[in-house]
């Protein structure tokens, strides 16, 4: 019995490589010419929907032997755009998100049959969008948590809508001398019958959250601010901001816009 050993597996789809050795040729009214691209190294090779990639790659075995290396060595610089290296699967997966989240369309519309037949974004199930988007916010936490220096700053801002009240939290800190303040969360604050707005349940909630979503505990908070807080005895939210040295403390109130009593 003879074994016979299979080739690896590509590092780049032939769509990939075609894509990074040959761009379209161009007569000289700057007009693309159908069918025929320039490799880099300035041979002209024939491509049609038929053949696809075949002609193309055929090139590229036979004169870059080498591309893998050539293209993991390749800076975005270098090749003009990283597009080249993302998977059509992953762009297509990405379209559906820019499109759901900045149209503030429901997650189901993916599936429908309307968006389906006017747009030219591959078919993709609600379930697999709601898996991207948790996997685009790991990613955004984990790179946040990595940049989380041992002491931080926490801000504060509310925001009501349709009676629900929403709490974006933002934290400060520098990177070499730059500011920086990514937000870390923006949520509902009531989810329970017993929850309130009242300073526990502010801090109660950063206790929660920025161990589980971010590996860092609130006593490294080194001071709280919030925009629009209730003032002791007053019924007004305008041009009041609170803040607190340490967080185990019950923050104090001052009238004065912006500032924050430490």
């Amino acid at each position: 019995m003879v074994r016979v050993t299979r080739p690896p597996n590509p590092s780049y789809t032939n769509a990939q490589v075609a894509g990074f050795y040959f761009r379209p040729c161009r007569d000289q009214d700057d007009e693309v010419i159908l069918e025929y691209f320039r490799c880099r190294c300035g041979t002209v090779r024939k491509q049609t929907n038929r053949n696809g990639y075949s002609n193309l790659m055929q090139h590229v075995l036979h004169e870059h032997p080498d591309y893998e290396v050539v293209m993991l060595e390749a800076t975005a610089a270098q090749t003009g755009s990283i597009l080249n290296f993302i998977r059509h699967s992953s762009q297509n997966l990405f379209g559906w998100m820019v499109w759901i989240v900045q149209c503030n369309l429901p997650l189901s519309f993916c599936e429908s049959r309307e968006a389906r037949r006017f747009f030219n974004l591959e078919p993709i199930s609600e379930e697999r969008l709601r898996a991207g988007m948790e996997g685009v916010v790991m990613a955004v936490e984990r790179s946040i948590a990595s940049e989380l220096p041992a002491s931080f700053g926490i801000m504060l801002d509310g925001w009501t809508h349709a009676s629900e009240h929403y709490v974006a939290v933002f934290a400060c800190h520098e990177i070499n001398g730059s500011l920086k303040t990514p937000l870390l969360s923006m949520a509902p604050l009531l989810n329970e019958a017993n929850d309130d707005l009242s300073d526990e349940s502010h801090l109660d909630f950063l206790a929660t959250m920025l161990p589980r979503d971010f590996g860092v505990q609130l006593v490294q908070c080194r001071f709280i601010v919030g925009d629009n807080c209730k003032p002791p005895g007053g019924d007004s939210y305008g041009g009041a901001s609170c803040g607190l040295r340490e967080p185990s403390a019950k923050p104090g109130c001052s009238r004065r816009p912006g500032s924050a009593r430490k």
